[in-house]
């Protein structure tokens, strides 16, 4: 899988090789050097996409230390050799931002470029009542207990007249909540379409010789619902922001380290895949 990106949604980058797959470096994102850095998730290619949407598992990281974060990721980007643009949202806790250690809804960005475009922080904010980059999310998920999750779509608006910005979007039943915009202008190559679609966990941390905080619900993706994280009803936008389902034959699962962080698609069908696992030494 290429261009997991800016998994902490932060400024600074770090240079680390080591997704599977991948034939070159990748831009890692943290406020200081990331030593460790984890991902595990599926990845759709394609000609043209228009956005993506999923239901993320809401699992808090109490535990989480200050120089270490957890995300779930949505993720559309454009890799047209020299330039590459990236547009995501989830979920993470990253103490050396917040200063706490709950669960934030995330927005983010990401770029390659020959030129200095740069589209940093640019999803603003429609409807902060609703829904903001950087809210507290205080319904969380308890093993075996409860389940608790979100709704986000990111989604390129290509009517008339509009000018084809993407939009972030919080789902409650058949109603959708705008959040915010990123305008197509900050762009480059993915102000026309996206090629690729990602959903993933990501964790990293920043201290040598540090494990990094635990993925997901911190179990494996095989104990299942409300045990494991999962990322349901995973879909693609067509042209008219219609969902289309990819299938399970165009996707690819991704474990950058699979001693510690794991995916498994649900037996019970409705795209839908659990992801994660816990802390380990091995991860360090």
């Amino acid at each position: 899988m290429k261009n997991l990106v800016n998994a902490a949604g932060l400024i600074g980058q770090n240079r680390n090789p080591g997704v599977e797959g991948e034939s070159s470096t990748k831009d890692i994102t943290f406020p200081r050097p990331t030593l460790a850095n984890s991902v595990a998730g599926l990845t759709n290619r394609s000609d043209q996409v228009f956005g993506i949407y999923a239901r993320i598992s809401a699992w808090g990281h109490e535990h989480t230390k200050s120089d270490a974060y957890s995300a779930a990721v949505i993720q559309v980007s454009n890799d047209q050799g020299a330039e590459y643009n990236a547009i995501r949202a989830g979920l993470h806790t990253l103490p050396s931002l917040y200063k706490d250690t709950k669960l934030h809804l995330r927005t983010g960005t990401g770029e390659r470029a020959a030129t200095t475009r740069t589209a940093r922080g640019s999803c603003r904010s429609k409807t902060p009542t609703l829904g903001y980059p950087g809210m507290v999310v205080e319904a969380l998920s308890s093993y075996n207990q409860t389940d608790s999750s979100m709704i986000l779509q990111i989604v390129k608006d290509e009517r008339p007249g509009i000018g084809g910005d993407w939009w972030l979007y919080r789902v409650a039943g058949p109603v959708r909540f705008p959040l915010g915009r990123w305008p197509a202008s900050l762009f480059g190559s993915l102000s026309r379409h996206a090629t690729e679609a990602a959903w993933y966990g990501a964790v990293g941390s920043a201290r040598r010789g540090g494990a990094p905080p635990a993925m997901g619900s911190g179990h494996g993706p095989g104990e299942g619902y409300t045990r494991a994280a999962y990322f349901a009803d995973i879909s693609l936008m067509d042209r008219t922001a219609y969902p289309v389902y990819p299938s399970l034959g165009s996707v690819a699962a991704v474990a950058s380290d699979e001693r510690c962080y794991k995916v498994a698609m649900d037996a019970g069908g409705g795209n839908t895949f659990f992801y994660g696992g816990p802390v380990s030494r091995f991860c360090a």
